[in-house]
């Protein structure tokens, strides 16, 4: 059907479309057929796919496109551009993705659904992988806290058979960048197109089409960091940052125009528009020596008009309009102290204040005369650039730095955004410093940069897709945010609601998770997993949980032990102490608290419990420096040492020839072996040279004398192998290419294959095989992972007793999953 027959004409982009006024409303009522309506829509989303195959659609699109082409039944190649779905000969995804059985609209849309939720960070992940995960992602979206079925948990060529999850993630990822986005604005192409820039720390500098599709190719400084990006019109963008250099990009044409600026050895701070009373508008550009210049934003040539004097340090700079034809306020900030310069006045500067922590970003407000500040203490306020009066936010948000800033509006009302260290987002009202809704939680590193998008309405349609289970995008003239993180990530906000497309809610973030061996009359694995809300242990093949007793500080850590033949669960807590429960009584009733530990000063960040001489014995790490040594049978501590200069993140115990022996990992980038008795050092440091070494794990080696290699999972993204006896590495680094190692585990597969897991918060788990160093697996969950723990595959009992079962637990929450590594 072409546009002329179609009883609802899609906009074209780059025109309005002026034909019909008709709303979505009354064309609902002309249909008479539903599929008409689905059909359309797949139509329209159709033309938002870019024409070049080598630039993959956004997720949102990909899922919502291919929903409304089954519903309207034209899921085939000819209506579905083949860049949508992917067209893996080798796997089954496309299968998954277009069911076609009796109930094939509510499987394909679960499918879909998993697969947009992952889609983002699943980059050049192979066929195996890509199956693997979207099994993983689907089984954790549609059976949450579910036993396991396992007609249902099989999946052909799928590596894994979930087993068990209790996960919600956020899904309102716009893009994931490889590199750490550093800056972030938003610009209008002379076309009409909204377009998303970002700034990297490679000096790359990235247009994105507002639902997250690369728009153009990147822009290269060859320089530092990307700092600062200006939008000028006629397609124009001023750059600056770590380099100490401005240059001048056409964007639509992808094109450096011109470099005005270039001072080595110093970097930008700052970089705005300023217009003073009678003066043309002009680019200030200041230093991180308190230099400040003009541009004209036309020539780009220097201008030569009065500006402030600055003290010789980095300056953040805003204009602040004071309304009709007064010009504009600069408002000054350089450390601590924030002045306001007003070139009408013959004194220059009006007023100074000093705040409590460094300001960190200013921002002009809608209102005349006020900007908005935050700073290092978690200051944010408002304040009129005449007189000085403060308006703080209230509530104050939680302490501790607040990094970015961006005006904006909310239902109408003038309202600023803020990104704070705690890595959330919040909205505030301009006039009254009120919070406007909740907290925006979803980034898992602070958001560094935020900017908007003009709100929508359903004749631009081609500018943002809606989900389908969202009755509408945010209405003409409600803004959405738009902020990049440090985690790699670029998000879309509603202003006072949730995230965009975010689904459930959010769940606590797991503070500690660990497998505890059969929990059942079916042997299924028992977990424990932990939060800010509480304690459970969950029978994962009955779904049941029982609650650990209140009155406990939040757990950090758990290990399971085996005392005199009876069943313990041991947790570390956040008042840095330690409780001993027994689970004689099943998995379901709850545990009876059998004793407590006491002598680290700060959290326990790791435990492990090992059977020596006939007892059982615990090895601890905390934050407080220390390793500690504890006798489970006679609940007393044997041994303390301090060798580590800082935190101790991590503890294994190693199984050697001459017995069993423990391996600590610290901040300060060593691991340590020690005596099991003594814990006398066991030979010199393992000087890791990874940074801080985040995790430890034992490696066996299939020798004749038994010798187990250690695992050191580092800061810096590597893990390395150690020969204990030695000190010295065994092969090459394996490197997990998507930020630090948050935790490690080694596991033998069905047929002895000996398996290391890793993973960090780019929350993708990766699998080795550790005699080869050949990379196995790329499992990809979309979310940030901080344990691992495994069951060996000669666990007796469980469902699955052929196969290894692995625990991944993070912000999202935790999913056990067995591994099958050989067969299908």
């Amino acid at each position: 059907m072409s546009d002329a027959d179609s009883p609802y004409r899609a906009p074209r982009p780059g025109r309005p479309d002026t034909g019909d006024s008709r709303t979505w409303a009354d064309d609902a009522k002309a249909w008479a057929d539903t599929r008409d309506a689905h059909r359309l829509i797949a139509e329209a989303l159709a033309r938002l796919v870019a024409a070049d195959p080598t630039i993959p659609p956004h997720p949102y699109l990909s899922r919502h496109l291919a929903h409304h082409a089954a519903r309207g039944e034209v899921l085939d190649d000819a209506h579905v551009p083949l860049a949508v779905l992917p067209w893996e000969s080798s796997a089954n995804v496309r299968t998954l993705l277009r069911q076609s059985d009796a109930v094939s609209a509510v499987r394909r849309q679960e499918w879909l659904e998993a697969w947009a939720r992952i889609e983002p960070f699943i980059g050049g992940a192979g066929p195996d992988s890509r199956l693997t995960s979207l099994h993983l992602a689907h089984h954790a979206a549609t059976r949450p806290r579910t036993p396991l079925d396992t007609s249902a948990a099989r999946v052909s060529g799928s590596r894994v058979t979930p087993l068990w999850s209790d996960w919600t993630a956020r899904d309102n990822v716009l893009a994931v960048s490889e590199t750490r986005l550093e800056s972030l604005t938003r610009t209008t192409t002379t076309d009409g197109r909204s377009l998303l820039v970002s700034g990297d720390d490679h000096g790359t500098i990235r247009m994105w089409e507002p639902h997250g599709v690369p728009a153009m190719a990147p822009l290269h400084t060859y320089g530092g960091a990307v700092q600062h990006l200006l939008p000028l019109p006629g397609d124009l963008l001023l750059s600056a940052g770590t380099d100490g250099s401005v240059r001048v990009w056409h964007l639509t044409r992808g094109q450096l125009l011109a470099e005005p600026v270039h001072r080595p050895g110093t970097w930008v701070s700052a970089l705005t528009l300023f217009a003073a009373k009678d003066a043309p508008e002009v680019v200030l550009v200041a230093h991180s020596d308190g230099r400040l210049g003009a541009l004209d934003p036309v020539t780009f040539r220097p201008v030569d008009t009065p500006l402030p004097s600055l003290d010789p340090a980095p300056a953040l700079l805003s204009g602040v309009g004071l309304g009709g034809a007064e010009g504009m306020a600069l408002a000054v900030a350089q450390g601590r102290r924030v002045r306001v310069w007003d070139p009408r006045r013959p004194d220059g500067y009006t007023y100074e204040h000093e705040h409590e922590g460094a300001v960190r970003a200013l921002v002009d407000l809608a209102a005349p005369g006020r900007y908005a500040l935050c700073d290092d203490s978690g200051y944010i306020g408002f304040r009129d650039a005449s007189t000085g009066r403060e308006t703080p936010v209230a509530p104050a948000p939680p302490a501790g730095p607040v990094v970015a800033l961006t005006a904006l509006t909310v239902a109408g009302r003038a309202a600023v955004a803020s990104g704070g260290s705690d890595h959330t987002l919040r909205v505030w009202d301009a006039r009254t410093g009120a919070a406007i809704g909740g907290p925006l939680e979803g980034h898992t590193a602070p958001p560094v940069a935020l900017t908007t998008l003009p709100g929508t309405s359903p004749d631009t349609l081609r500018e943002l897709p809606a989900p389908a289970e969202q009755e509408l995008p945010a209405p003409a003239g409600q803004e959405l945010l738009v902020s990049a993180g440090a985690d790699h990530t670029l998000r879309r906000w509603k202003p006072g609601g949730g995230g965009v497309g975010a689904g459930r809610a959010v769940r606590r973030p797991v503070t500690a998770a660990a497998l505890s061996g059969p929990g059942s009359t079916t042997g299924a694995p028992l977990i424990a997993v932990a939060d800010e809300s509480g304690t459970a242990l969950w029978d994962t093949g009955t779904g049941r949980p029982v609650a650990l007793p209140a009155g406990h500080a939040p757990v950090t850590a758990f290990t399971s032990a085996r005392v005199r033949g009876e069943p313990l669960l041991v947790t570390a807590h956040r008042d840095a102490g330690i409780q001993l429960w027994s689970l004689e009584r099943g998995a379901h009733a709850a545990p009876a608290r059998l004793a407590g530990l006491l002598g680290h000063s700060l959290p326990v960040r790791s435990m492990a419990a090992f059977p020596y001489e006939g007892r059982t014995l615990l090895v601890t790490g905390g934050e407080d420096g220390t390793v500690r040594l504890w006798d489970l049978d006679r609940v007393c501590a044997l041994a303390c040492r301090e060798d580590h200069l800082l935190s101790v993140r991590d503890v294994a115990v190693l199984d050697t020839a001459r017995g069993p022996q423990i391996a600590s990992a610290g901040t300060d980038g060593t691991v340590r072996l020690w005596d099991p008795v003594t814990l006398r050092p066991a030979g010199a440091p393992l000087h890791c040279e990874q940074r801080v070494v985040n995790a430890v794990a034992a490696v066996p080696v299939d020798e004749p004398d038994g010798a187990e290699l250690v695992a050191s999972g580092g800061e810096d993204g590597t893990i390395r192998l150690w020969d204990p006896g030695t000190g010295q590495p065994v092969g090459r680094r394996l490197d997990i290419g998507d930020g630090p190692v948050a935790a490690l585990a080694f596991f033998r597969t069905a047929t002895g294959r000996p398996c290391l897991a890793a993973t960090g918060p780019g929350g993708t788990i990766h699998l080795w095989d550790t005699d080869t160093g050949s990379h196995l697996l790329r499992i990809v969950t979309g979310s940030p992972l901080g344990a691992l723990d495994a069951l060996d595959a000669r666990q007796p009992g469980g469902p699955h007793p052929e196969h290894p079962v692995l625990l991944a637990a993070g912000v999202a929450g935790v999913c056990v999953f067995g591994i099958r590594m050989e067969g299908r």
